[in-house]
């Protein structure tokens, strides 16, 4: 028996046995279900199941209903019968059941969170930001000046690594600034969580901070 709620993104297999969901907030696309769940299923409705796929998908209750194939009258009417729906004690076990398998899917794994703390550790302020040099004047001799200005990076040009590096970005009287997440504090929890990984005991120094602010120059 197969579950679709295509408007929601998700589908229901009891031969497989789990969900597939198009949900930013969960990493994999499919979500184990318990075996109470895929029982549950048995006992209810099309528009019990398909109404509750919806409301998992993040749909307003109403929405959900109309999208499962409800046919109330009226706004009122559909509130009113879905309300009793999600009251009853079979959708609401059916509910509960799906909730804490997303739950579980959403929740980082221990290899995501060494795949983030590695991107960390290697990030550098040349991922957010761009450098170059430019003229700002002369000096009393006539000579031309130059000055070192930076520009953060257009956001098509950052990737959601480098972007999950920026730890601050803000301005003040000194200008604009961005800073990083600490690259060896990143180090450090990712040999606390690798046993028998020894991290460097000497970490070169990186700038993880960068301030710009305007020098005048005589014209």
């Amino acid at each position: 028996m197969d579950i679709r709620c295509d408007p929601c993104g998700l589908r229901y297999s009891n031969r497989a046995g789990f969900i597939l969901l198009a949900n930013p907030m969960v990493k994999a696309d499919k979500v184990a279900l318990s075996p109470e769940a895929v029982e549950l299923t048995s006992k209810l409705t099309k528009l019990q199941r398909q109404t509750v796929l919806g409301v998992v998908a993040g749909k307003s209750q109403r929405q959900a209903y109309y999208d499962a194939g409800g046919k109330a009258k009226s706004d009122e009417s559909a509130d009113s019968i879905v309300s009793r729906m999600l009251s009853d004690a079979k959708v609401d076990a059916f509910y509960q059941e799906i909730m804490d398998g997303v739950a579980k899917a959403a929740i980082m794994t221990r290899e995501e969170a060494l795949e983030r703390l590695s991107a960390l550790a290697r990030a550098t302020i040349k991922d957010v930001a761009v450098f170059r040099k430019v003229r700002v004047g002369e000096d009393e001799h006539g000579a031309p000046v130059h000055q070192t200005v930076w520009e953060v990076k257009g956001s098509d040009s950052i990737g959601d690594e480098q972007a999950a590096a920026i730890s601050e970005v803000s301005t003040g009287k000194d200008g604009l600034k961005v800073k990083l997440h600490s690259s060896a504090a990143a180090i450090k929890q990712l040999a606390d969580m690798m046993p028998g990984w020894k991290a460097p005991e000497k970490i070169e120094a990186t700038v993880t901070q960068i301030t710009r602010k305007i020098v005048k120059a005589k014209r």
